[in-house]
């Protein structure tokens, strides 16, 4: 691993420390991280934005999980929505743009500053964050409901 990129990325605003939890894999639990920041860093780097995941927490927000691939190496960085938002990286890394937007239609978080906000996958009469229901789709069925 690059040692020069570990410590800046272990002093951006809001940064933990990383764990390394195989030979290429390390990873991040920083909920404040600034993601924007991040973002920057890594592309500068040459690292390229694989996915994004998302988990719904308890209390109304979200942990998003920033997947990034650098040479051979995955670093994966868990942060915590603020009032279930999150600035968006898409102006930095276009690979984020549908990604944000699957996670807006799935989760209902907000990504501030998205080019394009629109729905994604779910049409617009549908309420966002069909994954914030408890069970999501299999908890609905299991109570009768449908979409």
């Amino acid at each position: 691993m690059n040692e020069t990129l570990e410590t800046r990325l272990e002093t951006l605003p809001g940064a933990a420390a990383l764990e390394r939890r195989a030979a290429h894999e390390l990873w991040m639990t920083a909920p404040a991280l600034d993601v924007t920041a991040l973002a920057a860093l890594m592309l500068e780097q040459g690292a390229r934005l694989s996915t994004m995941t998302a988990l719904a927490l308890e209390g109304g927000e979200t942990e998003v999980i920033y997947h990034y691939i650098l040479g051979q190496a995955g670093y994966h960085f868990r942060v915590h929505t603020r009032s279930n938002s999150l600035p968006s990286v898409a102006s930095i890394t276009a690979a984020a743009d549908w990604i944000e937007r699957e996670i807006m239609d799935l989760f209902a978080v907000t990504f501030i500053g998205h080019p394009n906000p629109a729905r994604l996958l779910r049409p617009a009469q549908l309420e966002a964050g069909y994954f914030r229901e408890p069970g999501g789709a299999a908890g609905k069925a299991a109570r009768g409901q449908q979409d």
